[in-house]
């Protein structure tokens, strides 16, 4: 599935979002459209979606995907089959159809779909990354911090023939639910990737290893805008206002209202 035109005829497009979304996961979807990625809300600045799927083996299933892709035409669905060992082919395949498609964007992110952000904060003070080269703005994890888990029946365990003899990742990386990457650095991580052996951790793989091997790429930390908490995301954008940091939080995925409760609020201190 494949929507070419979504980033044509667009004189000033801010950001292109790529999300990584799970197929039956309909109702996140219609919620990140109506609210923060929705471009009505922003005065002088323009958002693009993508929603990023794989494959399903369930015909009714993704009969409902095709549906749901005629009234919106904003959903690309690749060929691999859509789980979790193969999200780093989900951001390829992003960095494959920004590199193809959207190449007049100021900048990109690419975002999980059970998460906020703060699109009038990145406006506003974090606009600089319009302007930078090789350029990674996320939860930053500095080289030799983030460990390898061996054991097998842990959800990231790595088998003993890869990184040998290594107990923590020698690379600078991001924290996955939300990475902003400047204009110029799509394509060339997109070609990194296809001269670069597979690594299912897609954390590590786009966003340590490619970069690793690519001259003068710049981790940028914005750590501290950042938030993995529920309760701390709702109190921040719903009761703190206009004195808030984060950019990016994670709403209670137990909550289908969560998303449009923050939202709501957090328009409160905008207008």
């Amino acid at each position: 599935m494949n929507n070419k035109n979504i980033c044509k005829n667009i004189s000033k497009l801010s950001c292109i979002v790529m999300v990584y979304s799970s197929p039956d996961h309909f109702e996140r979807r219609e919620v990140m459209r109506k609210t923060f990625l929705n471009s009505t809300f922003y005065k002088e600045e323009t958002i693009r979606a993508i929603f990023l799927l794989g494959e399903v083996y369930n015909s009714s299933l993704q009969h409902t995907i095709e549906q749901e892709n005629l009234v919106f035409r904003d959903i690309i669905q690749g060929k691999f089959i859509d789980s979790y060992r193969n999200l780093t082919y989900k951001g390829v395949l992003g960095f494959k159809w920004i590199s193809e498609n959207c190449r007049n964007a100021e900048f990109a992110a690419k975002i999980d779909d059970d998460v906020i952000v703060n699109f009038f904060k990145i406006f506003q003070h974090f606009s600089f990354i319009k302007f930078k080269r090789r350029f990674l703005m996320c939860d930053k994890v500095n080289p030799n911090l983030y460990p390898i888990q061996r054991d097998t029946n842990e959800k990231w365990n790595v088998h003993n023939d890869m990184f040998k003899r290594m107990l923590r990742y020698p690379y600078t990386s991001c924290l996955g639910p939300a990475v902003f990457i400047s204009r110029d650095l799509i394509p060339i991580l997109y070609t990194t990737a296809s001269m670069s052996p597979f690594f299912w951790i897609e954390d590590i793989y786009l966003f340590g290893i490619l970069p690793s091997k690519i001259p003068a790429l710049v981790h940028h930390g914005i750590n501290q805008n950042v938030s993995y908490n529920y309760q701390y995301t709702a109190d921040c954008f719903g009761k703190q206002r206009k004195e808030c940091g984060l950019v990016v939080g994670m709403p209670d995925p137990e909550d289908n209202t969560a998303t449009v409760k923050i939202w709501n609020s957090l328009i409160k201190t905008i207008h």
